[in-house]
């Protein structure tokens, strides 16, 4: 499946006409594509004068959603409004999101306008995530700590999906029969008849991609957190086990520990039961990868390079379930 056409000057030209009319004079510089694993995302810088006469410049972002891949749904297309909503919300919080200037709905897709928020290039640039995200995960934690704890409102809610621990797995037990794989299915019902022994804790928003990719440093420290297509109301081990099981994966298990003690201490939260969320994580990992070797074996594989990541890392993502199911017999 082709991508369709990446926005072109002219595109972001006409859209930050229609966002910053009090803007004038304004030029656009320095257009440069960002590698995504899912959407077409593109930085820039807008130039405008001042009422004073004032050259005044800003980084940019765009973003237009093209992945429908969810951990949650089917076919998700609520991505770009859910996005720029909480993001909305937890900048007017102080929390460390990128601002947005614009959500646009239209011929050009679903386009979402942010500011681009200081950071020091990729993360994991020359260093293993071990030795990148060791210095950075007290406030990793804590950032996660602050963002449970906030209280979202209605507006947040209603473009927010509710996920149960239950849901999740009945989803995967549909998705699993659809695939067809017996061992895929046989694993998700193992998972299904735990999950009535978990007591969930109270729902709070989720970020539902909560790992150390998703955040940005800059001067040594955690500058942002981005990507909240995935946001959520849930229980709070969601987020939780997704980080704790992203640094276990690749060798910071040390890291994972404090991660996990430090969310613990600044959150007030106990976490008790079987830890049937970090078995969950990977075998929706598992679930999907399965899925979309599908629609390659069709010639309908999607375009973006999460989907082809997803097939290539099908065995990995595989063995990871397996392993962690082993937990359930602890």
């Amino acid at each position: 499946m082709a991508e369709t056409r990446p926005l072109s000057t002219e595109d972001l030209v006409d859209l930050c006409a229609r966002t910053f009319p009090d803007r004038a004079g304004q030029t656009i510089v320095d257009v440069l594509p960002i590698k995504s694993r899912q959407h077409q995302m593109t930085s820039f810088e807008l130039w405008w004068l001042t009422d004073d006469g004032v050259l005044k410049h800003e980084d940019l972002i765009v973003r237009r959603y093209v992945s429908t891949l969810s951990w949650w749904r089917p076919d998700d297309r609520g991505k770009a409004q859910r996005e720029a909503t909480v993001c909305r919300w937890l900048f007017e919080k102080d929390f460390p999101v990128p601002r947005v200037y614009a959500r646009e709905f239209g011929p050009q897709g679903d386009v979402v306008l942010f500011s681009r928020l200081p950071h020091d290039g990729p993360v994991l640039t020359g260093k293993t995530l071990k030795q990148a995200v060791e210095p950075h995960i007290t406030q990793f934690a804590r950032l996660l700590a602050e963002l449970h704890s906030l209280t979202p409102p209605d507006p947040v809610r209603q473009v927010v999906p509710m996920v149960t621990l239950q849901g999740a797995a009945a989803n995967l037990v549909s998705l699993a029969y659809r695939i067809g794989l017996s061992e895929l299915y046989t694993s998700v019902q193992r998972v299904m008849s735990h999950t009535y022994q978990v007591q969930e804790l109270s729902p709070v928003l989720l970020h539902g991609d909560y790992h150390f990719l998703n955040a940005l440093l800059h001067e040594n420290r955690i500058s942002g957190i981005i990507d909240w297509e995935y946001s959520a109301i849930g229980d709070p081990r969601w987020d939780v086990a997704n980080a704790y099981m992203q640094l276990v994966d690749f060798g910071a298990a040390e890291a994972a520990d404090k991660f996990l003690s430090t969310y613990l201490h600044y959150s007030g939260l106990e976490f008790e039961g079987p830890p049937l969320y970090n078995v969950i994580t990977p075998l929706q990992q598992w679930a999907i990868s399965e899925w979309l070797v599908q629609f390659e074996e069709k010639d309908e594989l999607p375009g973006f390079a999460l989907a082809q990541d997803l097939v290539a890392s099908r065995d990995v993502h595989r063995n990871r379930a397996m392993k962690a199911l082993k937990w359930l017999d602890l």
